[in-house]
């Protein structure tokens, strides 16, 4: 097997058609994340419920949203990255599709750990109220 692979023009046309979806979702995922840090904040300012058993959760909120925007500002990043190596292509070639390579195998890397941690977690969560909802069911009688 040769190590040169050849790049046709349909190839290229298949990834130059991506990148208007590519940057789309990026920019998208970008003002979801700004709102999300303005959502957060104005939870850790305390907006939402001023009393009763709310109140408390506003700052628990807060910090859930802004953790959630560090997660998905680097999947974004990723993409954007993604689609200025594809523009890239023509002028630069071959190393401009080898940086759009990487910088997709970034973004599906970092989306499949992602996938795996929340999988895990979800499993937790299960196992631990199947556990809590026996413990007070027991608890009960």
């Amino acid at each position: 097997m040769s190590d040169q692979i050849v790049v046709s023009e349909g190839m290229l046309d298949a990834l130059r058609a991506t990148r208007p979806w590519v940057k789309f979702l990026s920019i998208l995922g970008f003002v979801l994340c700004a709102f999300m840090a303005l959502a957060g904040l104005a939870f850790l300012g305390g907006a939402g419920a001023k009393a009763g058993p709310m109140a408390a959760f506003g700052p628990a909120i807060g910090v859930f949203y802004l953790l959630f925007v560090l997660l998905y500002f680097f999947p974004c990043l990723y993409l954007l990255r993604y689609a200025g190596a594809i523009a890239r292509i023509p002028a630069e070639g071959q190393r401009a599709m080898e940086e759009a390579l990487v910088k997709q195998k970034s973004f599906w890397k970092f989306i499949g750990i992602l996938t795996a941690v929340m999988l895990v977690l979800e499993l937790l969560f299960i196992v631990g109220g199947v556990f809590l909802g026996v413990a007070f069911g027991l608890r009960g009688h």
